[in-house]
Order: structure tokens, then sequence, then C-alpha cells
């Protein structure tokens, strides 16, 4: 049975590629990894050789696009592109081409929208075009969340005024967890005593809760009221 043959464009980030290679080969495909966007190309030579083929040029160069698209006349029958790159008239014609052992079938975008290719010269050769929308949109909504956190909070300011890293772990000096040197927690419910609910975020105000000496307790989120221009 003729295995697939996959381009991945440009190489998804962190441990993402190595899951996404491990499925593309479980599933029987060849892939061709474009190391362009790889951090480091010996660690994934060296992780993944024999198992996946390599490339290296400018997917946004359309000139190197489209001559590893023919080269050795194999051709490819899906590319993969998480970040756009585009892929024209020029580029589809060259890879449908009839001369190539292996031509396109599919254009796969992880990520939303299709304004990449061009979609009539797509559909005049055949050549399926597919993305994943809503497939982020928690990732989008986490994201977005986090930034009017840290502007309607100034959380930056409180991250900068911070006297050192906090610590993660239970500490045994009498110090609250998290606590940083000379910040000791005293009160009832003063932590060290072993109980879960000394330990900030456990029931108790731990040390970050007091508002940081000279920018103040954190005030309301702004808000509009009716009539507000």
């Amino acid at each position: 049975m003729e295995r697939a043959r996959i381009l991945l464009l440009d190489a998804a980030p962190g441990e993402l590629l190595g899951r996404e290679l491990e499925r593309l080969l479980g599933h029987g495909r060849a892939v061709t990894l474009n190391l362009r966007r790889v951090a480091d190309h010996a660690r994934a030579r060296a992780a993944w050789a024999g198992r996946v083929d390599f490339t290296d040029f400018d997917a946004f160069d359309e000139s190197a696009l489209l001559s590893e698209t023919v080269r050795d006349g194999l051709g490819y029958h899906a590319v993969k592109s998480r970040a756009g790159v585009p892929l024209r008239a020029a580029f589809l014609a060259a890879a449908t081409n009839a001369m190539l052992a292996n031509r396109l079938r599919v254009v796969g975008r992880a990520g939303v929208g299709t304004d990449h290719v061009e979609l009539a010269a797509a559909a005049r050769h055949g050549v399926a075009v597919t993305h994943t929308p809503g497939s982020n949109a928690n990732a989008v909504a986490e994201f977005t969340l986090a930034q009017l956190l840290a502007l309607t909070r100034d959380l930056p300011a409180h991250n900068e005024a911070a006297p050192g890293p906090l610590a993660g772990t239970d500490r045994t000096d009498g110090r609250a967890v998290g606590a940083n040197p000379g910040h000791r927690w005293d009160g009832p419910d003063r932590p060290g005593t072993g109980r879960a609910g000394d330990r900030p975020g456990h029931g108790s105000p731990g040390p970050l809760a007091a508002p940081r000496r000279g920018l103040g307790a954190p005030g309301p989120l702004p808000h509009r009221t009716t009539g507000d221009q």
C-alpha cells in the first residue's frame, strides 16, 4: 500500500512536535520535516533519524518552496502549515504536475483560516484545503483574560516589586509556603504548623495577599455606567 507523503512546512513548537510526528507516523505516513523553524536541528535529527526525512528551506520564499516541492520528481500528497505559509497558483500547479510521482491532494493548516491558499487555483487542481477552526479557542480565551487581569490589576508592577523568586515547597523554618526571606507571616493561622489551611491558597490569606509597599492595594476593576461617554 502506498504511503502518503506529507511535508511539514513549519514545525510545531516544543514537545508538540514530537506528539505530531508520532501521530503521523502511527498512521503510516511518510513525513518530511522542514527544519527551518526547529530550534535544535541536531537534536531533532538524532531523535527522528531513520523515521523522518529532513529538509531545510524558507517556506515563505516561493522559489525555495517550489524547488522542494518538485525535488527528485517525488512530490507530496499533503502539505501542512501552522503559520499560514502562502500557497499560490504557481505552487499548486507545480505540486499537482502529472510528472511527479506523488501529486498534491490536500493542504492542511493547524490553525484558523484559509486565506493563505489561492482557493480558486486549489479547486481547479483538485486540491482539498482544510483548517482547524476553534481548535485553539480555549487558549485564546485564557490568554485574553490573563492580559485583562495583567492590565487592570497592574500585575507587572506587582511582579517587579516582589523581592525575589517565590519558593514552591513546604518549609520547616517557620516561613509560609511561597514566602520570601524576611516576610514571615504571623497571625492566628501562622504557617509552619502543618495544617493545609495555613497554606496560601488553602483557605488562609497567604503573604502575597497583602499589598506591596508603595503600590497600594489593587483597586476595583474599571466599569462604565449608563450615560457614560
